[in-house]
């Protein structure tokens, strides 16, 4: 049942903060379905690398079902292609920027319906960089430049790779943007028994996995309500079990409803503890 007018007179600026995670994202859109069906709307969002994709398009008006649709109908053909004479990565990323431009629309950041940011890094000076204006495709690519698998991307004389090298959960970014309440959605941090890697490059996602982990810019501290879906026996390279993460998405959402349905309303002392998901 959607209540459109629940939190029409909410005092908090709701800021979401989506995480890296490849297909994993698809989690993402299983949160966000969840907090719209109570009419709970972000009103700035930051991502990194799948987060950024996922963000970039509800952020621009892309119908959450849209949305939905789109990841379900995905592979990786839609998304990269193989290179011949590999020189900074295996792939070339174009037709990821060609996807972005054809499905949500050749936009800049000024055109986005709401405030958002997309995290990358620069792969010369480690520096985490946010990126919040000029063309949204490119911003998005440069987020999600898997080391050696995707081509860095150039962006204002700076070489970026994937933001979840240096920053997987924007918390703070969506704090800088003005969020008062904050709601991070964290696909990439597994259970402590991960699915056996089938390939090579599940082994490298495994291992960043681990990295992050071990050296989060993020702790579970800075975030008010924190989203961890159930996704570990999924492969994070593969778009088979997408509806299933999906739906994961949704179950962990509406396990903190009632607490940030309370809390937005002003009715619950505010204890970061008592938000996480059990």
């Amino acid at each position: 049942m959607k209540l459109p007018n629940l939190f029409r007179k909410n005092p908090h600026v709701i800021g979401l903060a989506l995480s890296g995670g490849a297909t994993h994202g698809a989690a993402h859109i299983g949160v966000l379905k969840a907090l719209e069906s109570e009419g709970i709307h972000p009103n700035c969002v930051a991502g990194t690398s799948a987060g950024a994709l996922i963000g970039a398009a509800y952020c621009a008006g892309v119908p959450i079902a849209e949305i939905e649709r789109l990841f379900l109908e995905l592979d990786w053909p839609d998304l990269l292609r193989f290179t011949i004479k590999p020189k900074l990565s295996f792939f070339d990323a174009q037709p990821l920027e060609y996807f972005l431009k054809t499905k949500i629309g050749d936009l800049k950041f000024s055109d986005l319906k709401i405030p958002f940011a997309a995290i990358a890094c620069d792969i010369t000076t480690g520096e985490r960089i946010v990126l919040d204006k000029g063309p949204l495709a490119t911003a998005i690519r440069a987020s999600s430049a898997f080391p050696a698998l995707f081509p860095p991307v150039e962006v204002e004389n700076r070489i970026l790779i994937d933001g979840g090298i240096i920053d997987n959960l924007p918390v703070e970014q969506v704090r800088a943007m003005g969020a008062t309440l904050t709601i991070g959605s964290d696909v990439s941090r597994r259970s402590r028994k991960m699915k056996t890697p089938e390939n090579p490059i599940e082994v490298l996602f495994s291992a960043i996995y681990i990295m992050q982990d071990r050296s989060a810019y993020f702790s579970a501290d800075d975030c008010d309500f924190l989203i961890q879906p159930d996704i570990a026996e999924y492969s994070a390279w593969g778009f088979k079990h997408a509806e299933k993460m999906v739906d994961a998405g949704q179950v962990a959402t509406e396990k903190i409803l009632p607490n940030l349905s309370k809390r937005i309303k002003g009715k619950t002392p505010f204890s970061v503890r008592s938000f996480l998901q059990p």
